[in-house]
């Protein structure tokens, strides 16, 4: 056995007996970095509801109902949108029986918006006092077409939210496009903000593609999920991370459990495919586990561990937390220790 393999061995070695103390984690309350002394005025974030603007368009004559949305919603159509192909794609898109569907149902079910235009403005508020040289961003609405893995698309400065995700846990448009209910459960008003901001942390977390192992992953999803204690200080975990309450009880309940097996099965710095989807990818529970857990359960360790490091880091601020790429450093620091439950 070498030298690497024995280090290996040693690191696995330690953090099972670290782990398996049962020594308790430092109480529920999250600790945030201080805000910067300046601060930065608050902008009023205003949203433009292309989906309306669009279905109001007469199919007869599109190009030119196109050409009046072009100033405003440039966005969604882009410099090719006279090409005939693209007007052709608009007029099926607004002709096809399920699109009109989730239409009317997004116009039922969210008549006026202007609760997300505050909501959103508190939290960008928020957020650029730790980013200020950040832009407010223009928000749109739109209807996506169920396209659940991007409920919201973000740059700099834009914001497109697909309405049609966040109609209702039980709307049966969503059973006839067979998702899944572990999916379905997450399609309500109170997952808009957190998705939003979640997208948001996407542009500010830096990532070292080199560094692929399952413990990278797990530390950069909790920097997003910690973004979001930061940002969203009144929100329920439960909506961050997209559990279930009973869910969140059973992670919480069996966090050194679920260390456990990372370290027994000597998953963390492991770079192999299988193990990371085990613990990462969206599911209805994680293989390996009991059928009440939820899926992504690497996720939930990894804002676990993001917790602690900040709670045990002196001065760092969010914007340092969010360009550390040394996973493995954030670990060390964090001096992660789960509670048996």
């Amino acid at each position: 056995m070498n030298k690497t393999t024995l280090h290996y061995y040693f690191i696995i070695t330690f953090l099972l007996l670290f782990s398996l103390q049962a020594c308790k984690n430092r109480g529920s309350q999250v600790v945030v970095p201080l805000q910067p002394e300046t601060k930065i005025a608050e902008n009023k974030i205003t949203i433009k509801r292309y989906e309306q603007a669009l279905f109001k368009l007469d199919k007869n004559q599109l190009r030119k109902g196109m050409a009046s949305l072009y100033p405003d919603y440039a966005f969604f159509l882009g410099n090719q949108w006279q090409d005939t192909m693209n007007i052709l794609r608009i007029y099926n898109f607004l002709n096809d029986p399920n699109i009109r569907e989730l239409y009317d149902l997004s116009e039922k079910r969210y008549p006026d918006i202007s609760f997300l235009e505050n909501e959103l403005t508190a939290a960008f508020d928020l957020y650029r006092q730790y980013y200020p040289e950040k832009p407010i961003p223009a928000g749109y609405t739109y209807i996506s077409g169920l396209d659940v893995d991007n409920p919201v698309y973000f740059a700099d400065t834009a914001m497109a939210i697909g309405l049609d995700i966040f109609l209702g846990s039980d709307v049966t448009a969503y059973q006839k496009a067979g998702l899944p209910k572990y999916k379905t459960q997450r399609f309500t008003r109170d997952f808009i903000l957190p998705q939003c901001m979640l997208a948001v942390s996407d542009n500010i977390i830096k990532v070292d593609q080199k560094q692929n192992s399952l413990l990278d992953q797990m530390v950069t999803a909790g920097k997003a999920l910690y973004f979001l204690d930061v940002i969203l200080p009144d929100c329920k975990d439960e909506f961050k991370i997209g559990f279930s309450p009973d869910q969140l009880a059973w992670s919480k309940k069996n966090e050194s459990e679920i260390w456990a097996f990372i370290i027994q099965n000597q998953l963390l710095f492991s770079s192999d495919p299988q193990g990371i989807s085990k613990m990462m990818t969206d599911a209805p529970f994680t293989a390996g586990f009991a059928a009440e857990s939820p899926g992504r359960l690497g996720a939930f360790i990894g804002w676990q561990i993001v917790r602690e490091y900040m709670r045990e880091s002196d001065g760092i601020t969010l914007k340092q937390l969010m360009e550390n790429t040394d996973s493995q450093q954030i670990l060390k620091v964090s001096k992660y220790k789960p509670a048996r439950g």
